[in-house]
């Protein structure tokens, strides 16, 4: 009976060691399909919220993973070129996985107050993706951001009354002044 006891502890304690001396892999990050975004972005671009309407602004982007991979968080601030003191955009976003739908999803917050839900469709390239919502009563806007030949973040905002003619009204490229900070 002590023989089948002591052999019994060994095997458990063999299996114990060999499971601590091989630890899982960690899993990949949810949000792995935007982390090309991680960083310090800056640069200009462009808005046009109606006609002669276009606005000129410098742009910064700060782009953080958070919650250990499952939450990406997005702020920008697009300060007026002709009045450096007129803030032409202030956002803040979160990209997160959603597995009940299988999805990403995107909840963007202007300074206003204002947010909205949005599906986020990453492109099978792995350096693009697509996010867009309705505009009740108006139509419906989308964005793609992307990394161009020289790696720099390119985003063109369009709008369509129809969903089918789209109209461009928004254009910026930054480039990377920092890598991603723990």
């Amino acid at each position: 009976m002590h023989t089948l006891r002591f052999c019994f502890l060994l095997i458990i304690g063999l299996l114990a060691r060999l499971a601590v001396a091989q630890p899982a892999a960690p899993a990949p990050p949810k949000v792995q399909p935007f982390l090309f975004l991680e960083g310090d972005w800056q640069g200009a671009g462009w808005i046009q919220l109606g006609p002669g309407q276009r606005s000129e602004f410098n742009q910064t982007e700060t782009v953080r993973r958070k919650l250990g991979g499952n939450l990406l968080t997005i702020e920008g601030l697009g300060m007026d070129k002709a009045n450096p003191q007129r803030t032409i955009h202030n956002a803040f976003a979160t990209v997160a996985f959603d597995a009940a739908s299988n999805t990403f999803r995107m909840r963007a917050y202007r300074a206003d107050g204002a947010y909205t839900d949005a599906l986020a469709t990453p492109a099978a390239d792995g350096k693009s993706f697509v996010w867009g919502f309705d505009y009740p009563g108006a139509g419906k806007v989308r964005f793609t951001i992307g990394l161009d030949a020289q790696g720099r973040w390119h985003e063109v905002g369009e709008f369509s009354r129809d969903g089918t003619q789209w109209m461009q009204n928004f254009e910026m490229t930054l480039h990377r002044v920092a890598p991603a900070r723990p």
